[in-house]
């Protein structure tokens, strides 16, 4: 795992503000489809970060934070972004337990710990093989 010291995270729906993270000094940017993105806003959210992510980033890492498998949008944002050449890695959110990891362990994945059986299960969690970081 690499030690980030910043992680900004930016709402995928907002195109300027993706575009001002080029400029700014964090380690890493979450571009987040989950919470920061109203429910109507969804598809067209996953195209414009599909469009900013040609943009170039330097050497911040890229992350994607998709909806949860359980949701409507969970498996359309991760057949946008799972393989994506421009994602360094995937953030999964309510992560309960490893194997919620392998829906996406084609690819580095990070882990949102947000609920009690995921913190319970955080050493388990944490020993999946694709695992590259936990927020």
């Amino acid at each position: 795992m690499r030690p980030y010291r910043s992680a900004l995270y930016l709402p995928a729906s907002n195109a300027r503000a993706m575009e001002k993270a080029r400029t700014l000094g964090a380690d890493a940017i979450i571009f987040d489809l989950e919470d920061a993105v109203a429910p109507e806003a969804n598809s067209m959210a996953r195209q414009t970060l599909m469009s900013a992510l040609a943009a170039d980033y330097g050497g911040r890492a890229r992350i994607v934070r998709v909806n949860g498998a359980d949701t409507i949008w969970g498996r359309d944002d991760l057949a946008a972004f799972g393989d994506h050449p421009q994602v360094d890695a995937i953030l999964l959110p309510k992560v309960n337990a490893p194997t919620d990891l392998n829906i996406a362990a084609t690819r580095p994945i990070w882990a949102m710990m947000e609920t009690a059986i995921g913190m319970l299960n955080a050493a388990a969690i944490a020993a999946h093989p694709a695992l590259q970081g936990m927020v």
